[in-house]
């Protein structure tokens, strides 16, 4: 799964660095439909459709990741978030910061800053409600776009830490409303530094040390 998930990084580009970001003042625009997907001012959300290349392989890092007993799960959507350049810089600079520590003792530290895939269960309201899935809602039971507007950085998460797992049906919770579905955010995780690691779950003091990437809602 490491192998298909740094493929997926290489290719897809979860996130948009600084130097993409100012490189694309230079190219010439697209359809205008492109550019309302991918601005991420506004649109957090690309929805990947039925088929697409990236999608199937978000599907296989979901199903790979699951535990051996959980019961098949039926993907419904799969969004692609889009990383305003802020967010991606505070995300690269706490890697640099990780990197240079001399406290930290593992060995990935100094060469990615332990960079894991790891997935935050929750769930998802406004996902009912629209056919088309770009930008976050203001509702205050929507689990998944009060976490990417907050970048993790809730009351529960500054008491408690952000608590993740390897395994994409681990941390998932029931949902409560029938009008939401059950989600998992997939995350890149600067993993050094972390509170503890207990099996499949760590803790992440710093919301600063995870990078949405992609959202998965099922049922």
């Amino acid at each position: 799964m490491n192998a298909i998930w740094i493929s997926l990084k290489e290719n897809i580009k979860c996130s948009s660095k600084i130097k993409d970001v100012a490189h694309k003042a230079t190219v010439p625009k697209r359809s205008s439909s492109f550019d309302e997907d991918n601005d991420t001012t506004t649109n957090r959300f690309h929805e990947l459709g039925k088929g697409e290349a990236s999608r199937n392989v978000i599907e296989m890092i979901f199903r790979s990741s699951s535990s051996a007993k959980a019961k098949p799960r039926k993907i419904k959507r799969v969004l692609k978030v889009n990383n305003p350049a802020d967010v991606v810089a505070n995300f690269e600079n706490y890697r640099r910061q990780v990197m240079m520590s001399s406290k930290q003792q593992h060995p990935r530290t100094v060469v990615d800053g332990n960079e894991v895939l790891q997935f935050y269960g929750t769930t998802m309201s406004c996902c009912c409600s629209r056919l088309r899935v770009s930008r976050l809602c203001s509702l205050a039971g929507c689990r998944v776009c009060r976490l990417i507007a907050s970048g993790f950085d809730t009351y529960y998460n500054k008491i408690h830490g952000i608590r993740l797992s390897t395994k994409s049906n681990a941390m998932t919770e029931e949902v409560g409303a029938a009008a939401a579905h059950k989600a998992v955010i997939i995350c890149r995780t600067i993993a050094a530094g972390v509170e503890y690691s207990v099996g499949d779950t760590i803790l992440v003091p710093n919301p600063t040390a995870l990078l949405p990437c992609f959202v998965i809602l099922f049922h």
